[in-house]
């Protein structure tokens, strides 16, 4: 960064302000790319808008995988985000365009599928399961397989059940 440890300082009052800042810069750039992936996805079919936030979460995870095991995984010794802080804001700024559009293929609102204990947990299943894949393949797990042909085949299928199951109960 071409500045010395003592001048962070200059900057962050602490090392736990510098780490907070990390971590929130690290959600937003994530944010953007989603954002941008779904500015993209405007007017193709529900499918693929439901796929565009996921599709967008795992490539921005492969070029940055220093940082989305920063926001995800890593224990940073003595460092405690502030609760109820920027970086909880940040996580839900990423997860709230995802989720909209999950709410959009169960027929609800995001306001409605954070309301419903059963509906929003539900989708907190989903991105776990996409989640899960993206950080198998970030920490080279999946590197004896095709780590991306098997997050496509899941995420699709996934779509796939819930765009089917949501038909079914709405008739």
């Amino acid at each position: 960064m071409g500045v010395s440890a003592p001048a962070l300082y200059t900057y962050f009052p602490s090392l736990a302000e510098l780490f907070t800042e990390l971590i929130v810069q690290s959600y937003k750039s994530l944010e953007a790319h989603i954002a941008a992936a779904f500015g993209a996805s405007a007017g193709l079919a529900l499918e693929q808008r439901l796929a565009a936030g996921p599709l967008a979460y795992r490539s921005w995870a492969i070029e940055h995988r220093r940082q989305f095991n920063l926001i995800f995984f890593d224990q940073i010794d003595g460092y405690a985000a502030p609760p109820g802080g920027s970086t909880v804001s940040a996580q839900t700024d990423v997860l709230q365009p995802i989720a909209a559009q999950y709410a959009e293929a169960r027929g609800c609102t995001i306001s409605q599928l954070l309301a419903d204990d059963d509906l929003l947990d539900d989708f907190l299943a989903w991105w776990g399961a996409f989640h899960g894949i993206v950080a198998l393949e970030v920490n080279h797990h999946l590197d004896w397989r095709e780590p991306e042909a098997i997050f496509r085949r899941h995420i699709y299928a996934s779509i796939r059940e819930l765009l089917a199951t949501d038909e079914t109960t709405r008739r």
